[in-house]
């Protein structure tokens, strides 16, 4: 009979704590981008959200160094949900350009909003185009990312030699704001979603210039190179920025660890792509007024995690 009650506490036991764990939210990790920035912000506010309405999961938003570090963490599984550009996240996948291996063990989730470059500089600096920069020096971020690259693209297409022409410093962006107030650089390589914090910060007690293409040489660049997309960074986004300033960009998109169960993947897209998560976004960063559900399911550079299909294919956008 003892053995019986003891068998029969335990096995309760073991019910309990079966049900208790059971109902724990998964923990999951968003990997967003450097603060300041707009993948920071915007990261943030989506894991937020996330957690308002998908009670199955705790979604904990980290900073990181960049694209670079998000796709490394969704590759080893150290973040389970990470931000990326639709270039980086291409060559990533394939493991083509800077990525010497596949990066397969994530999956996309989905289009969210555009990237512009805006690289800029104070006004008083008479920096006003690429071929300005030669012998300046230049915060472009975390060595080997996106900004890093890119900007080395801008300045080649303007006969710059990134290597010898300018002196590159990697500072993550309120620390280039401070640099360049100092005046210990010249300019800042940035690319997020507009407006950036850091930018709109500095614009408010220092007159700046976004930093142009030479004339011609945008269409020329855009020509050459598609995975840009031609933007306008409309007047008044900064102080002082009384008019349109055309650049060139980027889609960014969200991606996860390919091995996340499917239903999760579904509520957390869901979730996003709603009307109502559409709309809180919306309020925490002025990017987000970009993203679409209609566009969600376009252009994606690496295959949709199942999750995401299903939900694709019920709302009739697969």
């Amino acid at each position: 009979m003892r053995k019986n009650k003891i068998f029969v506490f335990t096995l309760l036991i073991t019910v309990f704590l079966a049900s208790y764990l059971f109902a724990q939210p998964k923990q999951l990790i968003f990997t967003t981008g450097a603060m300041g920035g707009g993948f920071y912000a915007i990261g943030g506010g989506m894991a937020a959200y996330i957690n308002n309405v998908v009670k199955t999961v705790s979604v904990t938003a980290q900073a990181s160094g960049g694209v670079n570090e998000n796709l490394n963490r969704l590759d080893t599984g150290v973040a389970d949900i990470g931000l990326s550009s639709h270039w980086d996240a291409y060559q990533a996948y394939r493991g083509e350009g800077q990525f010497k291996k596949r990066f397969t063990n994530m999956l996309g989730l989905g289009v969210l909003f555009k990237n512009w470059s805006e690289p800029y500089a104070l006004k008083k600096s008479g920096i006003k185009t690429f071929s300005d920069l030669k012998g300046k020096k230049i915060s472009v971020g975390a060595a080997g990312g996106s900004m890093h690259k890119f900007m080395s693209m801008y300045l080649k297409a303007h006969g710059i030699d990134p290597e010898k022409d300018v002196k590159l410093f990697h500072l993550p962006p309120m620390e280039s704001v401070d640099a360049l107030r100092d005046g210990r650089i010249d300019a800042v390589m940035e690319i997020a979603a507009i407006p950036t914090a850091a930018l709109t910060d500095l614009s408010t007690t220092h007159p700046i210039t976004i930093i142009e293409f030479a004339p011609g040489l945008r269409e020329k660049f855009l020509k050459e190179n598609p995975m840009f997309v031609p933007l306008t960074i409309p007047a008044g986004t900064y102080k002082g920025v009384d008019k349109d300033v055309p650049t060139v960009g980027m889609l960014a998109i969200w991606a996860c660890r390919k091995d996340l169960p499917e239903d999760i993947v579904y509520e957390i897209v869901k979730a996003i792509y709603s009307p109502e998560g559409l709309a809180y976004l919306r309020k925490v960063h002025a990017a987000a007024q970009s993203i679409t559900r209609e566009d969600a399911a376009k252009n994606m550079p690496i295959p949709l995690h199942p999750g995401a299909i299903k939900f694709y294919k019920e709302t009739g956008l697969l």
